[in-house]
């Protein structure tokens, strides 16, 4: 082997090399970070890796949005199902929104800028996932499975049932692709202002509260007092709920007597 015969192998060699080592190294990507809590999964995906329409957004992260703006969001979120008796539903129940309202908003304040937030919430129903991001100022929420029905555009009945699409409240819209033969609704995108109006006391009904509250132990005095031999930890979580539950009521999303059953249930959780 001549030298130039050298220099031409060890070149090929070094390219075959390089060419195996990137192929392993994008095989080999580090996978998503996944967050679960009880029914509730959270996961930060890049940008990149969704489809054009979204890939082309210029995303405004991370979102300063407080806890309760987010649990009047999600008490907002309406659909209809698309067969011939489909009904109007709220996307999220009361427990829903009691369970992942905190750890939503925690997520989104902390949300890197080219990264967006995709979630999945078991209901009894079946699986309820999406994304969620802001652009222009508003947040914007992206479904793809409600109950365990995809989306579907073709309105007829599918394999679980039938398909749906949103229902825009006030301070709702549609999101609208911009095509050549015009603006196309994406039924199951929905942009909204973040300081949505109070629109629903629905989540958190006194009705569904007398339920819970009736499996909670009476309390022993009309003015029970605050647990206070609690762990660090657990006294910290406690202080944190009932902060939460306090601004609900703030904010009108919640009366006082719903706001006293629900700190009824939440001082039987912490003896």
């Amino acid at each position: 082997m001549n030298h130039k015969t050298k220099i031409n192998y060890f070149s090929h060699a070094g390219f075959i090399c390089f060419f195996l080592c990137s192929t392993l190294f994008i095989g080999c990507s580090a996978p998503e970070k996944r967050y679960k809590k009880e029914r509730l999964t959270l996961v930060y995906r890049q940008q990149s890796s969704f489809d054009a329409e979204i890939k082309k957004l210029r995303l405004e992260h991370p979102i300063k949005i407080s806890a309760e703006q987010t649990t009047n969001h999600l008490l907002s979120l309406h659909y209809e199902e698309l067969s011939l008796l489909g009904k109007k539903k709220y996307i999220f129940s009361s427990n829903d929104v009691l369970e992942i309202a905190s750890l939503i908003t925690k997520a989104l304040n902390r949300i890197k800028p080219n990264k967006i937030l995709h979630y999945e919430i078991e209901t009894s129903s079946g699986k309820t996932k999406g994304t969620i991001f802001r652009v222009k100022r508003n947040i914007n929420w992206r479904f793809e499975t409600i109950n365990g029905i995809n989306f579907s555009n073709t309105g007829f009945s599918g394999f679980k049932g039938s398909s749906w699409q949103l229902l825009p409240k006030n301070g709702q819209l549609f999101h609208k692709e911009h095509t050549v033969l015009g603006n196309d609704q994406k039924k199951n995108w929905i942009i909204a202002n973040l300081d949505l109006p109070v629109q629903s006391k629905r989540g958190l009904n006194l009705g569904l509260l007398k339920k819970i509250s009736k499996k909670s132990p009476a309390p022993q005095s009309p003015k029970q007092k605050l647990p206070t031999n609690l762990p660090i930890s657990e006294k910290g979580e406690f202080e944190k709920r009932l902060q939460f539950l306090k601004g609900l009521r703030d904010k009108k999303l919640i009366d006082d007597d719903e706001y006293k059953n629900k700190k009824i249930e939440l001082l039987s959780q912490f003896p």
